[in-house]
């Protein structure tokens, strides 16, 4: 290619990088999967919160479980005891100490069925967040698959582009290629346009008999008179 051809191909690659390099950057997929893997985070930490009430119930049941068999066996001891006793004020007194272990084992099945019922719901909440968590993740896996594709295909497009450019880059002299950079640096992008009888692409300011003769004198690749761009003086062929 010529060089007039080079810094055409080059600014097209470039806007297409550009463009590829953004539509990753704002890639709508990616900011909703982040919202999602928050979301999923906060189900995780739900459901190991559940967990932890779950397992805290079960231990209060096995402990007052513990003590029901605990306070049963003193029940059995004392009523033994009783039966031996003659003495009527030492039978009394048992009589008192069952009454209140009865009491005891009363507030301790109160407490059980209290607990048990609590321990159901928070099965209950567990299973439901559970599955529901499950349900979500996989869902993620899916979309953070078809994102990652998504996004794979831009990102060979500016792999593929930059190796290109690196090639045109590599094809011209680098004096050009840094008046090409400054270009694009000081005209957001658009660095290079053609001369179409009188009038240059992109600035549209039709240039005098003077301004054309001394654009001859330049050669092939010279700079517009009024926006300051390389100014190819004809529409190079493409490869």
């Amino acid at each position: 290619m010529t060089p007039a051809a080079i810094l055409m191909k080059m600014q097209e690659l470039d806007l297409a990088l550009d463009r590829d390099e953004q539509t990753l950057r704002e890639l709508p997929a990616l900011k909703e999967l982040a919202r999602k893997r928050a979301a999923y985070q906060k189900l995780k930490s739900e459901e190991a919160r559940l967990l932890g009430v779950r397992k805290d119930l079960e231990a209060e049941i096995e402990d007052l479980v513990a003590e029901q068999k605990a306070t049963e066996d003193e029940v059995t001891i004392t009523q033994e005891d009783a039966q031996r006793l003659k003495d009527y004020r030492e039978v009394q007194a048992l009589e008192v100490e069952l009454s209140d272990l009865a009491k005891k084992l009363d507030k301790i099945a109160f407490s059980l069925t209290d607990k048990h019922r609590a321990l159901a719901e928070a099965r209950e909440r567990e299973t439901k967040v559970s599955q529901y968590t499950q349900k979500f993740e996989e869902s993620l896996i899916a979309e953070a698959q078809a994102t990652k594709e998504a996004a794979t295909e831009v990102q060979e497009r500016v792999a593929s582009a930059r190796r290109e450019r690196e090639a045109c880059a590599a094809n011209i002299d680098e004096g050009l290629l840094q008046r090409y950079t400054a270009s694009v640096r000081a005209h957001h992008g658009i660095g290079v346009e053609v001369l179409h009888g009188d009038t240059p692409s992109v600035c549209r300011m039709k240039l005098t008999e003077a301004s054309l003769d001394d654009l001859a004198r330049e050669g092939d690749i010279a700079m517009c008179p009024y926006c300051g761009r390389l100014l190819l003086r004809e529409e190079p062929e493409r490869a």
